[in-house]
């Protein structure tokens, strides 16, 4: 899948873009407006520019994956694009335990289970600010492509309009994470939190949001990532006559334990890629280490793909390497 192309098997396209609103944040999960001072930057050099940009490529697109994919357990599925995210949204048991107050225990389509058990704070018959809800799947398989093995726990931020209609604001923060996503051979595990918001007020077009300040980790057998700063933009068209999808990734810091630090990275030029198919052309920025070195990712095909090294921060390309997407994705 491309940077930016989601989990599920929805039929919508995803996207990074701008937030079309603000978000009232709390303050436990506000990000810095800088990141921290002691940061281990990544140094780019000529010989590890091909590590690095695959590392920032294939996080980017865990990201985004992992997004869609809790993105369509817990938020609504539209009236009119029912599997835009998942076919088996678990958006109606929260319902269910906001109106008793009762654990609900519900077979997975294909096998396992998922119970949600809560607090509801403010309107016992309905989802409402405040709400707390406990979310524990075990081994649950729903015939989208992946199994969620695992618990979290789920604050309801801000509830703008009906959640059962088109046209909607919906702000979760998720926490306590320990949470494991089996597609295939691909496993790894997430911990920690993040905040999700699902904004379709503009319905067809969808914003699914996630920001990082709860210090979000995600971790495979290749790689371990950590986001302590920035946010990402999933934008889901409920129109299934898109044929094209953009991505765009905004200014975010990122841990690596494969290379052992951080790297900072953002889209300069937006990812135009078919639908479904890997991006054609674009380019994404990526920077790390006191001296202000980059590699600039520039997609001249979707066969081809160009890294241009600044290895001292003098803004000038000091070596040019060629890979592909698929070889950078792995």
């Amino acid at each position: 899948s491309t940077v930016g192309s989601g989990g599920g098997s929805g039929n919508g396209d995803f996207q990074f873009s701008a937030s079309p609103m603000p978000l009232d944040i709390p303050v436990d999960i506000q990000p810095p407006d800088l990141p921290p001072l002691d940061i281990a930057w990544v140094d780019i050099t000529i010989a590890n520019a091909q590590d690095v940009s695959a590392t920032v490529v294939r996080a980017a697109d865990r990201l985004s994956d992992f997004t869609a994919v809790i993105g369509g357990q817990i938020f609504p599925s539209p009236p009119s694009a029912p599997n835009l995210l998942s076919s088996n949204s678990k958006f109606e048991l929260l319902g269910a335990v906001a109106a008793t107050g009762e654990p609900v225990n519900e077979t997975c389509a294909v096998s396992g289970t998922v119970t949600v058990s809560g607090d509801p704070e403010n309107d016992p018959v309905s989802l409402s600010v405040y709400d707390k809800f406990d979310v524990v799947f075990d081994t649950c398989d729903d015939g989208d492509g992946y199994t969620l093995e695992g618990n979290f726990s789920l604050f309801v931020n801000e509830v703008v309009g009906d959640p059962r209609t088109d046209v909607t604001k919906l702000v979760y923060s998720v926490r306590d994470m320990t949470l494991t996503i089996a597609a295939g051979a691909d496993n790894y595990s997430a911990s920690k939190g993040l905040l999700l918001v699902w904004n379709s007020l503009a319905f067809p077009v969808i914003v699914l949001e996630n920001l990082k300040g709860a210090g979000l980790r995600l971790s495979s057998q290749a790689d371990v990532y950590s986001w302590s700063y920035g946010r990402q933009y999933l934008t889901v068209n409920a129109d299934v006559a898109i044929s094209a999808t953009v991505s765009e990734l905004t200014k975010t810091d990122m841990e690596s334990a494969f290379l052992g630090g951080e790297l900072r990275y953002e889209t300069i030029v937006p990812l135009q890629a078919p639908d479904g198919q890997n991006p054609e052309s674009g380019e994404i920025l990526v920077s790390g280490g006191a001296g202000n070195e980059t590699i600039r990712i520039v997609i001249e095909s979707s066969t081809i793909v160009r890294l241009d090294i600044d290895s001292d921060g003098d803004n000038i390309v000091d070596d040019i390497q060629f890979t592909t997407w698929a070889a950078l994705q792995g």
